[in-house]
């Protein structure tokens, strides 16, 4: 009897672990439907996108329609693209053109400034150093002042010590 609860045992284990892989089989999911759900999704995104961004769509859509048709070498946008490229290559050199004058224009201005800013900081400078000497002269003529007063109120203190121990 043990042998045939075994075999039982047994039987229902496989049974039990081939219904988990079955399960597993059904859980992931082919490569169609992979697709399917991408292409879902991508479609959702530019709806949504078209949606939110109207201009945009269009202006992408008009300009994959003019690179698709540049592809044909008779093509009217092929010869369009040929003039407006030429019309494109005249303005941007105009444009260099005004670019490099308005930085030349710049340049000599910023030139200009910095002389103007240069004599500036030298009358300062200049400014500076006659004040300092000013200061200094002024300084000197006090001190020399002084020290004429000094001698003076010594010599006169000095007299008068004397003066009043000649009393005594």
């Amino acid at each position: 009897m043990s042998d045939v609860q075994d075999s039982k045992r047994q039987e229902i284990k496989d049974r039990i672990t081939a219904a988990q892989e079955r399960n597993k089989a059904r859980q992931v999911p082919s490569l169609g439907e992979r697709v399917s759900e991408k292409a879902v999704a991508a479609k959702d995104g530019f709806t949504s996108f078209a949606k939110e961004h109207p201009v945009a769509t269009v202006a992408g859509g008009l300009a994959i329609g003019v690179l698709i048709s540049a592809m044909f070498k008779n093509s009217p946008t092929r010869k369009a693209g040929r003039i407006a490229g030429a019309k494109a290559a005249g303005l941007a050199a105009l444009g260099s053109e005004m670019a490099a004058a308005f930085a030349q224009q710049v340049m000599e201005n910023t030139a200009d400034a910095r002389r103007a800013g240069a004599d500036k900081i030298e009358d300062i400078g200049d400014a500076v150093g006659d004040t300092a000497r000013k200061v200094r002269r002024e300084a000197s003529y006090r001190v020399g002042g002084a020290s004429d007063h000094a001698r003076t109120s010594a010599r006169d203190l000095g007299k008068t010590i004397a003066r009043s121990l000649r009393r005594h």
